[in-house]
């Protein structure tokens, strides 16, 4: 697991349950808990076991179905090493306003895009309380927004370090519309499990 898999799971789920017929659904959601002990929304973060699930049930082009369902929520570009992401979907955007709304999870999420900190170092960079700042970088590993990166090792045992899944993020403000794309790299992008089928059709 890894890449923008969380951040994209709540919105990707429901584009998916959407495109499924009622029996159908049923039919995955029931395999998946059993042979798996996961809902659909945790099943993006593994995808492989969904996409195989759902080939066991049914006939449809799996490749296709997913990018529909992905271009559903995101767009997604290629420049050189790096992948733009520009997020349609409109309960993420409410989402990442809501957070860049609050100024110590921004400074938070500022101290990440380029680096990779423990949460101690994420403290100290982004000069944020520490009883507030693990509280708000929790809800961002909640919500897939940063993620472990590795561990390193501290005062004999491992901690671990996280990064931001963007390298970049623009707001384009129009009126009645606010558009949120992010960079994102190649490496970090590659990590995502549902994006293979995207990244083959760059290949």
């Amino acid at each position: 697991m890894g890449g923008i898999d969380r951040l994209i799971s709540d919105a990707l789920s429901k584009e998916i349950k959407k495109k499924l017929n009622l029996d159908m659904l049923k039919k995955i959601e029931r395999e998946l808990f059993l042979d798996h002990g996961m809902s659909i929304k945790l099943s993006i973060e593994h995808f492989q076991k969904f996409t195989n699930v759902l080939k066991k049930n049914s006939q449809i082009d799996i490749i296709k179905f997913e990018k529909d369902c992905i271009n559903k929520i995101l767009k997604i570009k290629k420049r050189d090493d790096k992948y733009n992401v520009t997020i349609i979907n409109s309960a993420m955007t409410d989402l990442i306003l809501e957070l860049f709304s609050e100024s110590e999870t921004r400074k938070i999420i500022s101290s990440l895009l380029e680096n990779e900190y423990t949460i101690p170092q994420i403290l100290k960079e982004s000069k944020v309380p520490k009883t507030s700042g693990y509280r708000k970088i929790e809800n961002l590993i909640l919500n897939g927004f940063i993620i472990e990166s590795g561990k390193v090792l501290s005062k004999s045992k491992k901690i671990s370090k996280l990064q931001c899944v963007f390298q970049e993020i623009k707001l384009d403000i129009k009126k009645e519309k606010i558009i949120v794309i992010g960079t994102v790299s190649k490496k970090m992008f590659e990590k995502s499990t549902s994006m293979k089928s995207i990244i083959q059709s760059f290949n």
